[in-house]
């Protein structure tokens, strides 16, 4: 066990942080995991051991996340893998969306990445290696009615994590931007919110969309035991890619978006070009 790699990861009583971190566990791997709550934690793995570490964290809050590592540091030693998994979505129209809500969607999903990455990389740099997953999503493509703040924060996720990995590369450390597709997981159940206001001038659309949503929960294509296999086996590689798709639905989601993009940019050219000196 002492020659596994230590993984932090956030967001770990439900969801792919439940399935990722549950696999860790079984393979022999140490751990940190993080939640708002460490009962949860112990609730779904147990109580800490040689191989384990429950961290209560709130990720909004960089002193939190500070802890979280030094006390991960202390206990195993260093620091490997990092999984910014921890993340929610909520749905409602931009118009009807309130600040503060749009605020605390930010914190978790942003800067509580952004805290995490900023505390763990003095740790990766004095060990010459490590690895960041941050977990985008085909949402920081894709975008559609009740998930544009959503969306907004994978896409800036993606942004974020491809230009980490050109800053840190230099100091031998790798970054994956992860892109799930539509996993069965809590995530169109009990870890989404919603908002409607009474009489919305939205309502059609509220019905419309909600009923997809809804109609996802349990029978998305993605496994999320497989997608804990996965990165694992990425985070052994020596050359891991710095963009990882999971699932077909995302492959093939990006793939026509990129190719109608690619086919816009054909169409605008000439009207591009009328800026130009």
């Amino acid at each position: 066990m002492k020659n596994k790699k230590v993984w932090f990861v956030t967001g770990c009583s439900k969801g792919l942080g439940y399935a990722l971190v549950n696999e860790l566990l079984k393979q022999g791997y140490m751990v940190s995991a993080t939640s708002r709550s460490t009962q949860a934690l112990i609730d779904a793995f147990g109580n800490e051991s040689e191989q384990f570490l429950p961290l209560m964290v709130n990720l909004a809050d960089e002193e939190s996340v500070k802890t979280a590592l030094q006390k991960t540091v202390l206990k195993f030693g260093r620091v490997d893998v990092v999984v910014n998994n921890a993340g929610y979505t909520h749905l409602a129209t931009i118009e009807e969306m309130s600040d503060k809500a749009v605020r605390d969607l930010f914190d978790i999903n942003v800067f509580g990445t952004l805290n995490v990455i900023r505390n763990v990389l003095p740790i990766m740099r004095k060990q010459n290696r490590g690895h960041i997953f941050n977990v985008s999503s085909l949402g920081a493509y894709n975008v559609g009615p009740l998930s544009g703040p959503y969306c907004a924060t994978k896409h800036a996720i993606k942004a974020l994590s491809e230009t980490l990995a050109m800053e840190v590369k230099q100091f031998g450390i790798h970054v994956t931007d992860v892109k799930p597709g539509f996993m069965r997981t809590e995530f169109f159940g009990a870890s989404h919110k919603t908002d409607i206001a009474e009489q919305s001038p939205y309502q059609d659309l509220y019905n419309e969309n909600m009923d997809f949503y809804n109609g996802q929960n349990g029978t998305q294509a993605g496994n999320p035991k497989k997608a804990a296999e996965l990165y694992i086996k990425v985070a052994k590689m020596d050359n891991p890619p710095e963009s990882l798709p999971m699932g077909t639905d995302c492959c093939n989601g990006i793939r026509e978006i990129a190719l109608n993009t690619a086919r816009l940019m054909d169409e605008m050219q000439d009207t591009a070009s009328y800026t130009d000196f």
